[in-house]
């Protein structure tokens, strides 16, 4: 994957890889489908169930969210959470200092990965369907599925039921970090518009984009014995 002294660090989620090259600034977002394929992925530093196996040094995924998180975020107190394909992480901090971390892998069974699935296969355009004030209840990726595809079945157009599943994941999200009045969001949904829209009318966020826990990577450079330009920041 590297070589010729670059230094390589990568998120590698179940869905999507987020690889930094931090020589040049460059950064990969690939599947990780297509990760898996690559017989020479390895890195200096990784994090993510597809990466344990591919780095000389591995981080644990909601500590380097949460490091990541205080290295981008300046305020004493707050709320952040990583929405995934598989899970949703969150850690809430209290004077800079971790006051709870929390990782829910059952409930939130491959939600993320099922609104991608849906989308695709409807050809759905997230940045233009209009969030729905209805839901459904997602409490994982199947039973959500077939809970759309009922809808659908019923008459409610593809987008209207996608919107209704993206509300009963947005309404997990909340309730799984505690309703509180102010959150910051990490992941891919950074990114869908819908998602976005949907949240704002629980709480105000910011959206930190998807590559928190690579930041979060980076005060693990001393171990790999590298001097990287800025790499102390």
């Amino acid at each position: 994957m590297h070589g010729g002294g670059t230094l390589v660090i990568a998120d590698c989620g179940s869905t999507w890889t987020k690889i930094l090259d931090l020589d040049s600034g460059t950064l990969e977002v690939i599947p990780t489908k297509e990760l898996v394929k690559r017989k020479n992925a390895f890195f200096d530093i990784a994090t993510g169930h597809s990466g344990r196996n591919r780095c000389r040094v591995y981080k644990n995924e909601l500590i380097a969210l949460a490091e990541g998180g205080l290295s981008i975020v300046d305020d004493e107190d707050f709320s952040l959470v990583d929405v995934g394909g598989r899970d949703i992480k969150f850690v809430r901090f209290k004077g800079r200092k971790v006051e709870k971390l929390d990782w829910n892998l059952a409930c939130g069974a491959t939600t993320g990965a099922t609104v991608e699935l849906l989308g695709n296969y409807y050809d759905i355009d997230f940045n233009t369907i209009p969030p729905s004030d209805k839901w459904v209840n997602v409490t994982c990726g199947v039973f959500g599925m077939e809970r759309v595809l009922e809808q659908i079945s019923f008459g409610t157009p593809p987008e209207e039921s996608i919107a209704m599943f993206v509300h009963g994941l947005v309404r997990n999200v909340f309730d799984f970090v505690g309703r509180p009045p102010y959150l910051y969001l990490s992941g891919g949904f950074c990114e869908n518009h819908c998602f976005l829209k949907t949240i704002a009318s629980y709480c105000d966020f910011v959206p930190l984009g998807r590559t928190v826990p690579l930041e979060g990577l980076k005060g693990d450079i001393p171990r790999v014995g590298a001097d990287v330009p800025g790499s102390d920041s």
